[in-house]
């Protein structure tokens, strides 16, 4: 794996890696999502609603940089 990865870089991506491989694009897709929904819920319980909307907004402009629109809420 790529060096200067954490502990729990290395879990995320094996544990979406072991998704992938069982189920397939569709059961990888579904845990990103849960993840990233748990890491949403982490964040605003932890940091407040106002920063999880500005992470939503610095998403959605890295989005629309790229060519990628796709709307976060």
């Amino acid at each position: 794996m790529t060096p200067g990865l954490s502990d729990l870089d290395r879990a995320v991506i094996e544990a979406l890696s072991a998704r992938y491989a069982r189920g397939g694009e569709a059961a990888f897709d579904e845990a990103a999502s849960r993840l990233v929904i748990a890491i949403c819920a982490v964040l605003a319980h932890t940091r407040g609603m106002d920063r999880l909307r500005d992470l939503i907004n610095l998403v959605e402009a890295i989005g629309e940089v790229s060519g990628k629109r796709v709307p976060l809420h």
